[in-house]
């Protein structure tokens, strides 16, 4: 199914904007007067904007954030129907959340959410969607489609058990009762947990410090761990492992270790 290209220059409440600094881009959600929470349009621009930036030369790590204090509340309320079953015709639906789900899960490059404030229902499945979820020690984590009348979707709910285990999902589901960031992090649903006053100056940290490494092997690991279970995973293994014994990068990373320099990997995804 294709939409209609999006302009992503105007500043508006409810859109996903864009911001690149030196290989890392973000996806600025932001609708901060009601906690950046998703309607269609905004979760139609998130799926066309990733596919745009796995794609885009300039951009080696993709970063997903909520403008203001909070990530994402979700699915917004008013627009829900068009967010999770938007009728298309012939008896179709569509679930537009999840469509953004599936490609930040099908970015080939590194993806990283970073949690601050509230971060529930939809949002963490969005949040969680990325290979990496940085939260702030101020982070507000709920699963909550419980507490009106909805059904996780699919992808969600089975990121959800995955993390986090099939009791502790059914527990976090049943009730839709908000986690301590300590417990969200000890129970799986978040990364790495840091100090709220260090928040902006590690994340920067470890953003550019991946975009920094080798992207070869970021994002062929990251791929392999991926497919662990695929049929196909050791022929993958295959195929990488002797790709790597020959690549550039292996080169001139030992090249630079040896030298006492720090390398500068020029390899970039096509």
């Amino acid at each position: 199914m294709t939409h209609a290209k999006v302009d992503r220059t105007v500043n508006t409440p409810g859109r996903i904007r864009v911001r690149r600094d030196s290989g890392v881009s973000t996806l600025l959600i932001s609708n901060p007067k009601r906690r950046n929470a998703l309607d269609q349009t905004m979760c139609i621009e998130l799926e066309e904007l990733m596919l745009e930036l796995d794609r885009d030369p300039q951009t080696t790590v993709i970063v997903l954030r909520g403008e203001g204090k909070d990530f994402s509340a979700g699915a917004a309320l008013n627009d829900l129907e068009s967010v999770l079953f938007a009728d298309v015709g012939n008896g179709e639906t569509i679930d537009y959340l999840s469509r953004a789900d599936a490609a930040i899960r099908a970015a080939r490059k590194p993806t990283i959410a970073l949690v601050r404030g509230v971060c529930m229902g939809g949002g963490w499945q969005i949040a969680a969607a990325c290979d990496i979820l940085l939260a702030a020690d101020d982070c507000r984590i709920a699963i909550t489609p419980a507490k009106l009348g909805i059904l996780y979707p699919r992808p969600g709910l089975e990121r959800l058990v995955d993390r986090v285990g099939a009791d502790r999902a059914k527990f976090l589901l049943y009730s839709g009762v908000e986690v301590s960031p300590l417990k969200a992090e000890a129970w799986g649903l978040v990364s790495e947990l840091i100090e709220a006053d260090l928040f902006e100056a590690q994340v920067r940290e470890y953003c550019t410090t991946v975009a920094a490494r080798s992207q070869f092997a970021v994002t062929s690991m990251g791929h392999l761990v991926d497919q662990l279970h695929a049929h196909d995973v050791d022929q993958q293994w295959a195929q990488l492992w002797a790709e790597f014994q020959t690549h550039e990068d292996l080169a001139h990373g030992r090249a630079s270790f040896l030298a006492g320099q720090k390398p500068v990997f020029s390899w970039r995804l096509d």
